[in-house]
Formats: structure tokens, sequence, C-alpha cells
């Protein structure tokens, strides 16, 4: 699915939603984007569905140069966006990351669920501090982070 993006301007500058895969097609997309950045974007990343070798050159192109004279915020980020920011350093560049999607899943029952951690709320302040538990909707039991939580979340500790 090629990346789409909408763009609303607000009082405090642009909100930017990503929908869609950020693969060799996206650099076209990105390239566009950045002469419609004013100094002040939040990018929020939760429909993004995939990322690529190719998609990971284009991105970090793109962030490279936006975040030079921006500041950049990326909110409910995917754990596929996260998987990146933790194997790429120059995935996220400058930008300040507000909020990022965990999976979990329950052993009893095999519910999947996407949990969000947002700063100020639930979001631990370093990668070695524990999170809240989180109980199955569907039987009450206690899920599992599908990743480790110390390495999901090691983008704090840079």
């Amino acid at each position: 699915m090629a990346l789409r993006v909408n763009i609303e301007k607000t009082d405090t500058g642009e909100q930017v939603w990503f929908d869609g895969d950020i693969n060799e097609d996206a650099e076209v997309t990105l390239i566009d984007l950045k002469s419609q950045l004013g100094p002040n974007c939040v990018f929020n990343l939760k429909n993004v569905s995939s990322v690529n070798s190719c998609g990971v050159r284009a991105w970090i192109n793109f962030i490279r140069d936006v975040d030079k004279d921006r500041e950049i915020t990326l909110e409910e980020c995917t754990p596929e966006i996260v998987s990146q920011i933790n194997m790429i350093p120059n995935f996220k560049g400058a930008s300040k990351i507000h909020s990022v999607y965990s999976s979990y899943i329950c052993e009893s029952c095999d519910t999947q669920k996407l949990v969000l951690f947002e700063e100020g709320k639930n979001l631990p302040k370093t990668s070695e501090e524990s999170v809240e538990p989180v109980s199955c909707p569907n039987c009450s039991e206690e899920m599992e982070m599908e990743e480790i939580e110390s390495e999901f979340f090691g983008w704090l500790d840079d």
C-alpha cells in the first residue's frame, strides 16, 4: 500500500498522519512533504503498516532534512516503527517520541492487544523501568509483552 499523508494545521504547528507502507515508493511522498512543513510538527505513525529497507533509507533521508530546523515529535509509533528506532539510531533523528504501541498476547486465550504507552502517563523513563501489568480483555489473565521490555524500550536510554 502506498504511503499517504494527511496534514492538518493547528495552533502549534502541523499534525501529520502517515498511512500505509514506508517502502521504495515512499521517497517521492516524503520529498514532497518537506516543503509543506512548518517549524513544529507532530508525526502520527499509527497507521504505518510496514517499513522495508528501501523505506528505511528514504525515511532517514527525510527525517535528517526535516529535523534540522524543525521540532519533530513522533506519536503512536507502531511496534514496527519502534523496531526500526531500536535497530537504526538515525531512524528517529533528533525527534522526540511522545507515544508508542506495544503488542501484548494472552497465553491463556491467544488474545492479542496493542497497548499505547504515552509520555507523562504510562511510558517508562528508562528501559529498565517496569511497566504496569496488562489484563486480557477476554479472560482477565495477565498478558505478556511480545518483545522483551528492556529491548523494546531501549530507545529511551539514547
